[in-house]
């Protein structure tokens, strides 16, 4: 099984009346506040993991609850995984019914404001022992960073996902189910780092950025930390959403006893069905060999002048680059320089020397407010009493 790190962000939009974004980290849903920013880490070393970036529309009490449904939903999901193994993982059947039943729901029990639509985009990672099962519809985005190569893992090029079908869970306007446009599996390695995102977070960010600031001697929260404000720097004008999970180490084992009552007992909160009739859990080991059989039989391939195969991806499906024009659309106008920034700093270190200059200015207000102070303090003693 896998150990993982993880740490999620968020920050509502500078334009925005509430977060609708979410992210899950642990047994809980994030944000806890409709606006302002927040962070969670977490450690697991559980067989089996989910994590799922939401990003809602139709405003509050529409979008935001649309992706609070859909994390709970795909909880529930998560917790009856057993039951698509037959005995390898039917991803697609996983997905295509997670999907269904959310879009449902979202439909049934949401109603929009004003005549607008209301619905979510969602990025989604399921780990089973050492493999990884991603899962993304709509505006949400996918990435794994590997060997120091950044890999979109979105099938931008896939034409199922070019058909005339909705691309978004529960929205009123489409009584189709979405189609997702990734839908993929990959072993796991020591070190690798999966991103979910949401539109808002890679609207501000360029991938060649979103690298750089994966590659750096820092450590890992640091890192993306780091990526964070530099996507929040360029556009914080619509929420913006980050979670990245880190692979520590892999280990190879069944799940004991142990876990299979702890997954009975997180069914049971969830109200799902038990794991089986006896409520033990399959004695099998999930490696390489079990890739959804829907998947594209492509290489991978990396971002533009990267390797063509990065270690131990063979068996994954495609790992779709940005086209040229993508890439244009995707590079965030460079924003201008205020007076007193020079040119070539780096936006963080500009950011934080006016923070500076603006600290000095308000102690050197408050200095001078303090002597006008005492000297009207000392006037009206001098006329009023001593006089």
């Amino acid at each position: 099984m896998a150990r993982t790190l993880v740490i999620g962000l968020t920050e509502s939009g500078t334009k925005t009346t509430v977060n609708e974004d979410s992210f899950s980290c642990g047994d809980r849903v994030y944000p806890d506040m409709i606006t302002g920013s927040e962070e969670q880490t977490r450690g697991s070393s559980a067989y089996t993991q989910l994590y799922i970036v939401t990003e809602g529309f139709g405003g509050s009490g529409a979008g935001d609850l649309a992706g609070r449904m859909l994390q709970r939903l795909s909880k529930d999901f998560a917790a009856k995984v057993n039951e698509y193994k037959k005995p390898a993982l039917d991803f697609k059947k996983f997905s295509f019914d997670l999907i269904h039943e959310a879009h449902q729901r979202i439909r049934e029990q949401i109603v929009p404001r004003d005549g607008q639509g209301a619905g979510v985009s969602f990025a989604l990672l399921l780990i089973d022992a050492n493999a990884a099962y991603v899962l993304n519809c709509g505006n949400t985005k996918l990435h794994l960073f590997r060997d120091g190569e950044l890999y979109s893992l979105i099938d931008d090029s896939n034409p199922e996902s070019q058909a005339a079908l909705p691309s978004f869970v529960g929205d009123q306007r489409a009584t189709l189910d979405p189609y997702p446009n990734a839908m993929k599996c990959f072993d796991l390695t020591a070190g690798d780092v999966v991103l979910l995102t949401s539109g808002g977070f890679h609207k501000g960010i360029h991938h060649t950025t979103l690298a750089r600031d994966l590659s750096s001697a820092d450590a890992f929260a640091a890192n993306v930390r780091q990526a964070h404000i530099h996507s929040r720097h360029a556009d914080n004008t619509v929420n913006g959403t980050i979670l990245a999970l880190k692979v520590r180490d892999l280990e190879l084992m069944e799940p004991d006893n142990l876990a299979a009552k702890n997954m009975e007992r997180y069914q049971i909160y969830h109200g799902a069905a038990p794991v089986s009739q006896t409520g033990q859990a399959p004695n099998k080991k999930y490696l390489s060999q079990h890739v959804p059989q829907e998947s594209p039989a492509h290489d991978p391939v990396p971002y533009p002048g990267r390797p063509q195969q990065p270690g131990n991806m063979a068996s994954s499906p495609a790992v779709v680059p940005y086209s040229e024009s993508q890439q244009t659309q995707a590079l965030p106008k460079e924003p201008a320089l205020p007076n007193d920034q020079v040119k070539g700093d780096d936006p963080v270190t500009a950011q934080a020397k006016i923070k500076k200059r603006s600290n000095w200015k308000t102690f050197g207000l408050s200095l001078l407010l303090g002597f006008v102070v005492g000297i009207v303090s000392i006037l009206v003693v001098w006329f009023f009493v001593i006089r």
